[in-house]
């Protein structure tokens, strides 16, 4: 991924020593009962959604897109993208967008 792609991501949460050290605290705070705060919102999303998921990212399983995928009603499929990891969207983004194109041109 090109540098000034990265710096993009990170400069806002780590550009300096105090940003640095809230990025940290906010991170240590998360509680998956905090994530898992909008799984009723999730249930009642009756939208055509579309799950792409990398499937290397070490924080993010994959067991987790078909979690989403059961969850929302508007959900009927998981397209993995093997061996993306976090930032596939970039990194991969010509699969992603691939994707996106056959996922809204079979609902227009």
């Amino acid at each position: 991924m090109p540098e000034e792609v990265v710096a993009s991501y990170v400069e806002p949460l780590l550009g300096t020593r105090d940003r640095a050290l809230l990025f940290q605290r906010w991170i240590a705070s998360l509680h998956p009962r905090d994530l898992l705060a909008v799984e009723s919102d999730l249930a009642a999303l009756e939208v055509p959604t579309l799950v792409v998921w990398g499937t290397g990212d070490v924080f993010f399983r994959t067991t987790w897109a078909y979690w989403l995928r059961d969850l929302i009603p508007g959900a009927r499929e998981v397209v993995e993208i093997r061996g993306g990891k976090l930032f596939f969207t970039d990194e991969r983004s010509r699969e992603l967008v691939t994707e996106l194109r056959r996922f809204w041109a079979a609902r227009s």
